[in-house]
């Protein structure tokens, strides 16, 4: 007897290897050049290096040593889920996003992304899990299927990598402690022209 479960939704994570230079990039340039704010109209969730969303916070900051660790990580996401075809992508959009005591992540997906991801710079590992909502939305109409309807919850680590699917509604939990948690979010787009 076989169980298949089909239309998985596929999250990716590693600690990168190349970790404390990640870090000591971000720190360079977090301690040094950002000024977090709070977006207006989205209440206390947590703080943005850019509520406008249009800067690409690893482009404008040079961020080499991240950008090429994505871009690893990227590629070796895409053959984990077969996807073979030798297609053009980019960052197309990144920020930094910083949770004090009280502060959260409002359930949201990221539209237009082919792959979205985040990076973890600054974390106790209990300063706001992440958590990704099922994408079927009929699996809670039902007695036998709703317990796999419940959210799943992802610690975060200093030094980890994540990559999702664009579509996929997320939020992050209340930072309940008195640590900053900080982190790196970025999109990924690929060359519709060359498939």
């Amino acid at each position: 007897m076989t169980i298949e479960k089909i239309y998985s939704t596929p999250i990716y994570y590693s600690i990168c290897d190349n970790k404390n230079d990640i870090q000591k990039e971000l720190e360079d340039c977090i301690l040094e050049k950002i000024e977090f704010k709070m977006k207006d109209g989205w209440g206390k969730t947590h703080y943005l290096s850019d509520i406008s969303f249009s800067e690409n916070f690893i482009q404008k900051y040079q961020l080499k040593k991240l950008e090429t660790e994505i871009i690893f990580h990227v590629k070796k996401y895409l053959k984990d889920i077969n996807f073979l075809k030798d297609i053009d992508f980019q960052i197309s959009s990144s920020w930094a996003s910083l949770f004090q005591r009280d502060n959260y992540g409002h359930i949201h997906n990221h539209g237009y992304a082919d792959i979205s991801g985040v990076y973890y710079f600054k974390t106790n590992n209990f300063d706001g899990d992440l958590f990704f909502q099922s994408p079927n939305p009929y699996l809670d109409t039902s007695l036998i299927y709703e317990h796999l309807s419940v959210p799943w919850e992802h610690k975060p680590i200093e030094g980890k990598l994540l990559l999702f699917p664009g579509w996929l509604r997320h939020g992050i939990k209340t930072n309940q402690t008195d640590n900053t948690r900080i982190s790196i979010s970025f999109n990924i787009i690929f060359d519709r022209h060359h498939v």
